[in-house]
């Protein structure tokens, strides 16, 4: 950022397109301002303000020897080579003004990193710890998960060679009920075709003892018509 040793006022355009919010909160300093907030655009107004009044000339000031201009980085250079130095008081206008306040505001600035620092620090610290409790939370959740799924698969395999060897028991009786049933059905099949014999045989008798009786019908028969006549007329009329 340019120097403002020539007190060239810019224009709040310039102000706003030349420089970064940065540049104009050093420069708010060096104008004495202390109040840094606001938006871009209210900051360049209050430089501008700033500019303005100290372009104006004083009303009556008492002939002093000049000081000399001290840029930010030198003053704490100064300050630190002079230490015994006792500094007079000074007022809220002047470049001894503008020093103590960027001094003062730089003080603030290195106290707010200081503290942002060892809160990032503690935090780092908690977020450290926090962390090694989940990862161990997480381990311990994984050997659990871990432990669980190695019972569900022996737990399975159990269950699937009981269910084995249960179809297995179940083919075997299926088997035998097979086979028993065949067996069953061959020896219906062997009595079916004796009681078929059996019958048929049993026809075969009633056939014959049927045609015996007729035989011996048809013989009595013959015996009244014609041996019966012939006894008797042989036994009357000799």
């Amino acid at each position: 950022m340019e120097e403002y040793t020539n007190n060239k006022i810019e224009t709040f355009d310039e102000l706003i397109t030349k420089h970064t919010r940065r540049d104009l909160e050093e420069l708010a300093l060096k104008f004495g301002l202390e109040n840094l907030g606001g938006t871009k655009s209210q900051l360049a107004e209050s430089i501008l303000e700033a500019m303005k009044k100290q372009k104006e000339p004083p009303a009556s000031t008492p002939q002093v020897s000049p000081i000399p201009q001290v840029s930010p980085k030198e003053a704490p250079m100064i300050e630190k080579s002079k230490p015994a130095a006792k500094v007079a008081t000074v007022g809220k206008k002047g470049v001894m003004a503008k020093v103590t306040a960027i001094n003062s505001k730089t003080a603030e600035m290195k106290q707010g990193i200081a503290v942002f620092k060892k809160s990032v620090a503690v935090q780092s610290k908690e977020n450290h710890e926090a962390a090694a409790k989940i990862y161990s939370g997480a381990r311990a959740i994984q050997s659990g998960i871990d432990a669980q799924i190695k019972e569900n698969h022996e737990a399975a395999a159990k269950i699937y060679s009981g269910a084995k060897a249960i179809q297995s028991g179940i083919d075997a009786q299926i088997k035998e009920n097979h086979m028993a049933a065949a067996k069953i059905h061959s020896g219906a099949k062997a009595i079916q075709s004796g009681i078929n014999a059996q019958i048929k045989e049993n026809r075969e008798a009633v056939s014959r003892l049927n045609s015996g009786a007729v035989s011996l019908q048809n013989e009595i028969h013959r015996y009244q018509e014609q041996d019966l006549k012939n006894y008797v007329r042989d036994f009357y009329y000799g």
